[in-house]
């Protein structure tokens, strides 16, 4: 009989010991589920990492999740996230931590600064959008690469060199002498101040319905491959100044002299948390993206776009072959 009590106590004991065991000392039952972001006492936040859904954003999105893990900071690979509208709600959200965006594009994100000349200006976009956002949102934009993803307009480089076209100003010399031109570009963009209709008035040339083939999308890859081959008599085509099949097509941009698109350099871009957390990002990328000039960024978005080559793969490559990673 003692014996059977004692084990009687013992069970009782054993379960008071377990039952408490799941509650918190408020009394609510503990979990093991850690909310997004967060990471367990012994590191800091794992950075949530977006970006755009095209092959540039994938990659330099890749890039910086490869740079941050190897460097011991964790990470959630949420590139691809989706249109640049989404990418941003989600930044601002504190749904993402950081993401790949463009200097030009802060003109659109604070109220009043669409359309003012510094958006034109390299060190002037980046120094505006970066007090900016610190300022509003507390959003930590770092060193850009110095690659303007802007509007161009691209010929074959066979054409280019026949006539001497190295820049808009030649460009404008070539049309006021009377020079063939097919240009084929987005309705939107002919019909834009910052696009043709102000390369026309900054560079004092005119062009006629006849020699513009208007599009109702923004396909920069078909009107690419129909300036290479010579559809329609089409010598001309808008184009963005990483795209890749610049380099693919054997084709050249002419560059604009007088700024009038703004500028668009990819950036990455933190939430100012994230930075104070991990104080060493800045110094961790900058020199990647440093590295990155539109040559460079045109040949590895052509690696995705005509080599069928995974985004992430060409992240990891350049970054293995240029000695950030080993």
């Amino acid at each position: 009989m003692k014996r059977f009590l004692a084990l009687l106590l013992v069970s009782v004991l054993v379960f008071a010991v377990v039952g408490c065991a799941g509650e918190t000392e408020d009394g609510a039952e503990g979990t093991d589920e850690t909310a997004p972001g967060a990471a367990d006492d012994t590191t800091g936040p794992t950075v949530r990492v977006g970006s755009l859904l095209d092959a540039e954003g994938t990659i330099l999105g890749s890039m910086v999740v490869q740079m941050l893990e190897a460097n011991g900071i964790p990470t959630e690979d949420k590139t691809k996230l989706g249109t640049p509208e989404v990418v941003r709600a989600a930044l601002l959200a504190g749904e993402i931590d950081a993401t790949i965006d463009y200097t030009g594009s802060g003109q659109y994100y604070h109220e009043g600064e669409e359309g003012d000349a510094k958006w034109k200006n390299a060190e002037q976009a980046y120094a505006a959008i970066t007090q900016l956002d610190k300022d509003v949102n507390d959003l930590e934009w770092l060193t850009p690469a110095p690659a303007n993803n802007s509007e161009f307009i691209a010929t074959t480089r066979a054409f280019a060199e026949a006539n001497d076209l190295e820049t808009m100003d030649d460009f404008a010399a070539y049309v006021n002498a009377g020079g063939q031109v097919t240009l084929i570009a987005s309705q939107t963009w002919i019909d834009n101040p910052l696009g043709l209709v102000g390369f026309e008035a900054t560079y004092g040339f005119s062009l006629g319905d006849d020699q513009l083939i208007g599009l109702s999308h923004g396909n920069t890859a078909e009107m690419l491959t129909a300036l290479a081959q010579g559809t329609d008599d089409i010598n001309f085509s808008l184009a963005y100044g990483t795209d890749g099949q610049l380099a693919d097509l054997d084709l050249v941009i002419l560059a604009d002299t007088k700024d009038v698109p703004p500028v668009y350099e990819p950036t990455p871009v933190f939430r100012g948390e994230i930075i104070t957390a991990y104080p060493e990002i800045p110094a961790i990328l900058e020199p990647v993206f440093a590295s990155l000039d539109q040559a460079k960024l045109q040949a590895l978005n052509a690696r995705v776009a005509f080599g069928g080559e995974d985004p992430k793969a060409v992240a990891t490559s350049y970054l293995e072959e240029n000695g950030f990673l080993e």
